[in-house]
């Protein structure tokens, strides 16, 4: 058996090199698969770390070996932090070679992806997905957000349309005497409360309203509650980009208000992405705006650690006010997708990388990568019903796992175990997330942003003016005319170009 390295780093080789190789050619079937030392498919994979730790000990090891003889294939992941993916990603996709990853999540249609797509460096597995069970079952709508220039380059990993929201204290809402948020006015007195009310009741200036992390995604979501498009939106028949419209200005106009009255913290850019919640579970911050599953994690630590009073509860979507419907940020169906590059270098070791990727639905993988090894980690009773654990160290066990599972089927097909023995706020969070799919804003330009040659050559730096003088403004480094400065440079430097591009496709779709 080859030797395990999860989370060794890859050795950069030139992608040039491999196109002289002749590892890029568009099809190649004749040639054996890959197979390592014991005769078994070796597999490279890189994916996300989210909590730290992953595949932690000894019962992590097991559990690689489990999926390996699962799979009957060798296989090596590289878990990367969140925190520095994007910036691996790219590293990766420029190095090549034969050393490069086969399977590569992401959780974006990133420039990097599109251009590495562009270059040859990715497989087209539309045709091939279709000899496999689970994958040939991906949903048509949630493909076409992925594909590139029309064409499916990856394997999504599904997701709930309506998966966003925000998790609150309701026990401390319940002690200041206020009702479930239904509108922004709402969400902010319940932020104002939390931070000048005393929530706890112990006489100290030590709690404050919104936990937020240098992840930028709940300002996304909370933005579309303002009625703000979720990444474009249309107006007269066009796209334009969020931060075009007047309730963007708005919504940032109100996060600038939390941030100079200490209802979120000045410092939240520079936190680590793995500390999101933990001012909630230390009982200083009283909300958090993100999957609902965040909102859950933290009632299980709460009940793992024999924490007793703190009451987690969830609201999907949000009104402007009273005379407005509710909404929340939608999912694309997916968080991104896996990528097979041209490390597997012929039709033979795609059909490998994608038999590995299907076999991960399968029931016995799924069990694993949601609920880890029967015995450490859950319980099955008499009645049936699987009880799992809720102790967030010991999970790290396994949890990391489910980073390498498409959910091409989503929701997973977990029978004999659908019927869950489950906590009253995991009931809650279900039920919200059903709910929210009525409720949620959907990006008209997903599928087809890639199809913008400016955004695809300068789509990173875009992006990062943009983004950088969103946090800059809420935190009160710039003022208003300065954020609209950056916006016109965003315009000069390429954007009005990608706005063009954009719409000549999306006029064609009509």
């Amino acid at each position: 058996m080859m030797k395990k390295h999860y989370g060794r780093r890859a050795a950069a080789i030139s992608l040039a090199a491999a196109m002289a190789a002749g590892s890029l050619t568009g099809c190649g079937g004749k040639k054996e698969a890959a197979a390592g030392s014991d005769g078994r498919y070796q597999i490279k994979a890189m994916t996300y770390d989210y909590f730290g730790n992953p595949m932690k000990g000894d019962v992590g090891a097991e559990i690689m070996n489990k999926v390996e003889d699962y799979m009957n294939m060798d296989l090596e992941v590289m878990w990367t932090p969140k925190d520095s993916y994007d910036d691996k990603l790219n590293l990766v996709l420029a190095g090549g070679g034969d050393d490069m990853p086969q399977i590569i999540a992401t959780e974006l249609k990133s420039p990097a992806i599109i251009n590495a797509a562009r270059a040859g460096a990715l497989w087209d597995v539309e045709a091939l997905m279709q000899e496999f069970p689970h994958l040939k079952n991906a949903k048509a709508v949630v493909n076409d957000n992925i594909r590139i220039d029309g064409k499916l380059y990856g394997i999504y990993r599904g997701r709930a349309l309506g998966r966003n929201g925000m998790a609150y204290r309701k026990d401390w809402m319940d002690k200041l005497g206020l009702d479930t948020p239904e509108t922004i006015e709402d969400v902010y007195n319940m932020l104002y409360a939390f931070t000048y009310d005393d929530p706890d009741g112990n006489g100290q200036d030590d709690t404050y309203g919104l936990a937020l992390s240098k992840y930028t995604a709940p300002l996304d979501i909370m933005q579309t509650w303002f009625g703000a498009p979720n990444g474009w939106g249309e107006v007269d028949g066009k796209l334009i980009p969020v931060h075009q419209t007047e309730e963007y200005l708005e919504a940032l106009r109100w996060f600038r208000k939390l941030c100079e009255e200490g209802l979120i913290k000045k410092d939240f850019p520079t936190r680590d992405v793995a500390t999101k919640a933990d001012d909630l579970k230390t009982q200083k911050a009283g909300v958090i705006v993100d999957a609902l599953d965040d909102g859950r994690r933290v009632a299980d630590y709460f009940e793992n650690q024999n924490i007793e009073g703190p009451e987690i509860d969830f609201v999907g979507a949000v009104k402007k006010d009273e005379n407005s419907q509710p909404k929340t940020m939608a999912t694309l169906g997916c968080q991104g997708f896996f990528v097979i590059t041209k490390a597997a270098k012929t039709e033979d070791d795609v059909r490998k990388c994608l038999e590995f990727l299907d076999k991960m639905n399968d029931e016995k993988m799924l069990t694993m990568a949601n609920y880890g090894l029967e015995g450490n980690h859950f319980q099955i009773g008499e009645d049936g019903k699987l009880t799992r654990s809720h102790d967030a160290t010991l999970n790290q066990e396994y949890q990391a796992l489910n980073q390498l599972v498409s959910y091409t089927e989503y929701p997973p097909n977990m029978d004999p175990y659908v019927t869950l023995n489950e906590t009253e706020v995991y009931d809650k969070q279900q039920a919200t997330i059903a709910a929210n799919e009525q409720y949620t804003v959907s990006n008209p330009a997903a599928g087809i942003l890639g199809d913008s040659a400016e955004y695809t050559k300068n789509g990173v730096a875009l992006d990062k003016i943009i983004e950088d003088a969103r946090i800059q403004y809420i935190v009160g480094q710039i003022d208003e005319d300065q954020l609209k400065a950056q916006w016109d440079l965003w315009s000069k430097s390429g954007g009005d170009k990608v706005i063009e591009e954009v719409n000549a496709v999306y006029a064609n779709m009509k």
